[in-house]
């Protein structure tokens, strides 16, 4: 009886895999006038996504996933949109680096030639299978640093920038 009260006790208070993160980082060019971009996420957790997304099962693997790009294309405009000064800019897909555990998605470049005074970003990617989820964006820009940190409750975030 002891032990299975003790048993439930540990059950009851393990800690659940019910915190998730994904980080996208954008770095200005100055040089280029343009940001380099790319979003680093869990492989299993985009894989799930991406199946209920498109109704099918996918399974990111390195020799696939060229394959994939135009689906997380798709799936990153339906769950996203980033602006700078208000104007729309489109995260497309450039490469795509996966293994078992993380996927790292590079962006093209978003050129970006006036000066930057805001930053809005609307995220819900990963939100609808996973409650918890934690998206945050870092902005480097002309060696100052910015960021927001979305998730369900707010999936929507804008960033002044000072100069």
């Amino acid at each position: 009886m002891v032990l299975d009260i003790f048993l439930l006790f540990v059950y009851l208070f393990t800690p659940s895999h019910d915190f998730h993160t994904s980080w996208m980082n954008m770095t200005y060019n100055e040089d280029k006038k343009e940001f380099a971009g790319s979003w680093r996420t869990d492989t299993e957790h985009l894989e799930g996504v991406l199946t209920a997304f498109s109704e099918k099962d996918i399974l990111l693997e390195s020799s696939t996933i060229e394959e994939h790009i135009p689906l997380i294309n798709s799936y990153i405009k339906k769950k996203s949109f980033l602006k700078f000064n208000g104007k729309n800019q489109f995260l497309e897909v450039s490469i795509i680096e996966v293994n078992f555990s993380e996927t790292i998605v590079h962006f093209e470049p978003l050129k970006c030639k006036r000066k930057l005074k805001s930053i809005e970003m609307e995220n819900n990617m990963l939100i609808d299978k996973f409650p918890n989820q934690q998206n945050m964006l870092q902005i480097n820009y002309k060696g100052k640093m910015y960021s927001m940190l979305l998730s369900a409750s707010k999936n929507y975030d804008k960033v002044s920038i000072n100069e």
